[in-house]
């Protein structure tokens, strides 16, 4: 049906947080589109469409961010790369691949320091167990559990920082913003593949 548009909640939810966030006036005509009416609506248009996939792909109708778009900063990451070679390395390795990739070597002693049955905590293992949960369900899980023997003894920044290294070895971009160690602000992050 030529003219008509069908509306997913998506693309509704998306056009009702564009309106919220640029006002009704945004896409009211301009005077100059007065005079060329079809110039400027194709220009508006294009306007709007570029404005409603650029804030879809950052922002959900929940207020939500995805991991997808820079969520932590390099420095933060490097800060949990220091808490991580001193915490976590023993038991999930060098890149976070966890014990599960470690190669059985015929002869070698079971006897290993860390946790013999340590999961992935990046990459596409870490990916495909947490996507469509938030940052505050990793964060919260690595607070109640982590470092094995001494949960909680990190402070909420070093757990925060931690993670943006996880985020950084799972090839997930950098932004300007540092990750945050508020458990409702992490709630608002979205893991993604």
């Amino acid at each position: 049906m030529r003219g008509r548009i069908q509306w997913t909640s998506a693309a509704a939810a998306a056009l009702v947080v564009l309106i919220a966030t640029v006002g009704v006036s945004a896409f009211a005509p301009s005077p100059s589109a007065m005079a060329r009416p079809s110039e400027a609506r194709s220009a508006k248009a294009d306007s709007r469409t570029e404005t409603v996939a650029s804030g879809f792909s950052r922002t959900s109708a929940q207020g939500t961010t995805s991991v997808k778009s820079g969520v932590y900063t390099v420095d933060q990451a490097r800060r949990g790369r220091e808490h991580y070679r001193k915490r976590c390395v023993l038991c999930h390795l060098d890149n976070g691949q966890g014990r599960g990739a470690e190669p059985e070597i015929v002869g070698q002693s079971l006897e290993r320091e860390g946790d013999a049955e340590a999961p992935a905590v990046a990459g596409e293992p870490f990916l495909a167990k947490w996507s469509g949960k938030t940052a505050a369900a990793v964060y919260d899980l690595m607070r109640k559990t982590m470092p094995v023997g001494s949960a909680g003894s990190l402070s909420a920044q070093e757990y925060a920082d931690v993670l943006a290294y996880l985020l950084e070895l799972s090839k997930l971009p950098a932004g300007q913003q540092e990750l945050p160690s508020a458990p409702d602000q992490l709630e608002r992050i979205t893991i993604e593949k």
